[in-house]
């Protein structure tokens, strides 16, 4: 029984490995710490979560759909103005711009230990790339456009609150709330738009898409855990059916 356990597990631990390589969305990105705190963003198993669906307007004929970001990368977003400031730190005081406050919820399946916010850059003047999306508290740049860590720790705390447990792990069905402070979009987007793959400059599709990216990396041992899970419920199954 034991051996057969661990087979259902490992089997299942690699099948899950593999479909969730092809299903992945392939993340670059570079970044350049700011005057706030540290970005610290690893080089690999970064992923960025998106909407499978976009309500905004398409724009009219010969404009293409965004491509829906996969089921294990998939988050949905809203959001509303708000008077919570984020950071009152010299260099990202907080404007008379209203600040937002956005709601994401994980509908993954995976638990999230680091997630960032992303700024949508507009990259097309030739002596510059100009941000397509403002905001006074950043922690830095990812891709040329301004970035944070959504967290309560240090000098910049845009995490308002977390549905489930206070540990800072975006945990599957959670929802978390997030301050964007003194928000502004060069095409009038709510800060709530993900819609589009890419990240920073690299954002693709048509701007009306996304306005940001959210990029996070798994906890560790999620998709250890998530194998284990999956070939335990196997095994009972199977157990039944002798």
């Amino acid at each position: 029984m034991t051996k057969r356990f661990i087979t259902i597990c490992v089997l299942t631990m690699l099948i899950l490995t593999v479909s969730g390589t092809t299903q992945a969305v392939p993340t670059e990105v570079t970044y350049v710490n700011g005057p706030q705190d540290p970005l610290v963003i690893p080089e690999y198993g970064l992923h960025e979560l998106g909407n499978q669906n976009t309500t905004l307007p398409t724009g009219g004929p010969g404009i293409p759909l965004p491509v829906p970001f996969p089921d294990n990368e998939w988050i949905t977003s809203t959001w509303t103005e708000t008077l919570l400031t984020s950071c009152f730190e010299e260099g990202n005081a907080d404007l008379p711009i209203p600040n937002v406050l956005v709601y994401i919820t994980n509908m993954t399946g995976v638990p999230w230990s680091d997630v960032w916010y992303v700024a949508d850059v507009f990259d097309i003047i030739p002596d510059g790339i100009p941000m397509e999306t403002t905001l006074t508290n950043h922690d830095g740049w990812v891709n040329g456009g301004l970035a944070f860590k959504i967290d309560n720790i240090g000098v910049n705390r845009p995490l308002v609150s977390e549905s489930m447990n206070p540990d800072l792990v975006f945990e599957p069905g959670e929802t978390w709330s997030f301050i964007i402070q003194d928000y502004q979009n060069m095409w009038q987007l709510p800060p709530s738009a993900f819609g589009s793959i890419g990240v920073g400059f690299l954002s693709g599709g048509e701007p009306i898409f996304s306005s940001g990216s959210i990029i996070a990396i798994p906890a560790p041992g999620a998709i250890l855990l998530g194998g284990i899970g999956a070939g335990l419920v196997g095994w009972l199954r199977r157990r039944r059916t002798l």
